[in-house]
C-alpha cells in the first residue's frame, strides 16, 4: 500500500499543477482591453463609461450600437453616457420590451443622421458618471 501511495502522489501532485496552469492561463484580458465590440460585458462597460465621462461625441455611434445588448447593464449605461454627451434619452429605458427599445433606437439612429441636432450637454456631469454618490 505505502508503494502505491509514492506512486499516486508525483501523479496528484503533476495533475494539480497541470490543471492550476490551466485555470490562470484562461482568465479574462483586464476590463480596459477590448472595448465596445469586446464579448467581455467589462470591456463593453469601461469603454461605455469612459465614453461617457469624456463626453466624447465620436463615440456615439458606438453608444447606440449598445442599445441594443443583450446585456441589461450595458444597454442601462449606455443610455447614461449617451444622456451624459448629448443631453438627450429619445425615450429609451433600457428595460422596455425588444419593440420599445427598438422604436427608440430608430430615434437615435435619425437623430445622429443630423449632427447638427446632437449637441454636447452643457450640464455639470452628473455624479453616477463622476463616481460621487450621497446616501
Amino acid at each position: 500500500m505505502r508503494d502505491e501511495f509514492k506512486t499516486l502522489v508525483p501523479f496528484s501532485f503533476t495533475a494539480i499543477m497541470l490543471w492550476a496552469s490551466l485555470l490562470v492561463g484562461c482568465s479574462a484580458p483586464p476590463a480596459r482591453e477590448g472595448g465596445f465590440h469586446s464579448p467581455n460585458p467589462a470591456s463593453k462597460l469601461y469603454a461605455i463609461i469612459k465614453a461617457g465621462q469624456a463626453r466624447d461625441k465620436s463615440q456615439i455611434p458606438d453608444l447606440i450600437e449598445q442599445l441594443n445588448s443583450d446585456d441589461i447593464a450595458v444597454r442601462m449605461m449606455a443610455i447614461i453616457a449617451l444622456r451624459e454627451i448629448t443631453g438627450k434619452d429619445m425615450g429609451y429605458r433600457y428595460y422596455d420590451s425588444p419593440f420599445s427599445r427598438d422604436t427608440a433606437i430608430k430615434k437615435w439612429v435619425a437623430e445622429y443622421a443630423s449632427p447638427s441636432s446632437i449637441a454636447p450637454s452643457d450640464a455639470p456631469p452628473s455624479d453616477f458618471v463622476t463616481g460621487k454618490f450621497s446616501r
